[in-house]
């Protein structure tokens, strides 16, 4: 299906170094950037899941952007990119990356929303596009009435690629409070509990629920 790429960061800040970490993040980092010509970046705050966790997502179209020097050193000239690395690089715990591939016709626009449920499933081998296929037929069109009845404020699906584990769909569902969460699943209130219960049997005999994390927007350093 026609998807968007995007390159994720996920990095676990030293609880020590997290007002120095987002300084730096805040007054050089999003500048370098912008002055580089980065369309977009997206920050998230895990809210509940690991602490001190930080999801960065930007844009990544092709490969041979990797041949080129990085968006700091392009901004700020190798020998100033190196001590604003060098710096950060004092404040992180761990770091990881990897790419997703939103999928765009299940995408419902959520806008700059406050936060983001997100479900990681492992589907089984050779099962991606029959999960992606329950989704589209299920689930989406539910999310896109709830999102019409102010439930919900976006969803998206994304398939992850290089650097992360095998088989995996993230679907997230965006909010723009956390008082929405209280309502429960926008896909139950929409469809009712017999044909909610259906949905969900189809889907767990198609992929395993590895995880589920809740995150907040961090408008500061994103942009």
């Amino acid at each position: 299906p026609n998807t968007t790429r995007y390159h994720v960061t996920v990095v676990r800040v030293k609880p020590e170094m997290l007002n120095e970490w987002i300084d730096l993040q805040k007054n050089e980092v999003v500048p370098g950037l912008k002055k580089a010509g980065v369309a977009s970046r997206s920050v998230w705050n895990t809210a509940v899941g690991n602490s001190f966790e930080y999801s960065i997502v930007v844009p990544f179209e092709k490969f041979a952007a990797m041949d080129s020097p990085g968006p700091l050193v392009r901004a700020l000239g190798a020998e100033a990119a190196a001590r604003l690395n060098g710096k950060i690089r004092k404040c992180i715990e761990t770091q990881r990356t990897y790419l997703a591939n939103r999928v765009n016709d299940l995408t419902i626009p959520a806008g700059d929303a406050l936060l983001s449920r997100m479900v990681v499933r492992r589907v089984q081998q050779g099962k991606t596009q029959e999960a992606l296929a329950h989704y589209r037929a299920d689930v989406f069109p539910a999310l896109k009435k709830a999102k019409e009845q102010g439930r919900i404020a976006g969803a998206q699906v994304s398939v992850r690629g290089m650097g992360a584990q095998a088989n995996e769909i993230v679907t997230t569902e965006f909010y723009n409070k956390f008082a929405d969460l209280d309502a429960g699943s926008p896909v139950l209130a929409v469809v009712g509990a017999e044909a909610n219960a259906a949905i969900n049997a189809k889907g767990t005999a198609l992929a395993t629920n590895v995880q589920t994390v809740l995150r907040r927007r961090v408008a500061d350093l994103s942009f």
